[in-house]
């Protein structure tokens, strides 16, 4: 009988919890950071893929100066 009544009062929190406008707020705002979250990391790897590149072709180029040396 104990159980029943947990139960019940998780369900009834559950259910408060999304009828509440304080609880939708916090959904929107968990989701408006999530989605800065995402757009942040996706900005991150396009930078870091750029600085790779140009990195590589640093390299490619001294490679190529000093093979003219030669």
């Amino acid at each position: 009988m104990k159980v029943k009544s947990v139960f019940k009062k998780i369900g009834n929190k559950i259910k408060e919890f999304l009828l509440d406008e304080n609880g939708g707020n916090l959904v929107e705002y968990a989701l408006l950071i999530g989605f800065a979250l995402f757009i942040f990391f996706l900005l991150v790897s396009v930078v870091t893929s750029m600085l790779d590149w140009t990195i590589g072709q640093s390299n490619q180029f001294f490679e190529t100066t000093e093979s003219l040396g030669e």
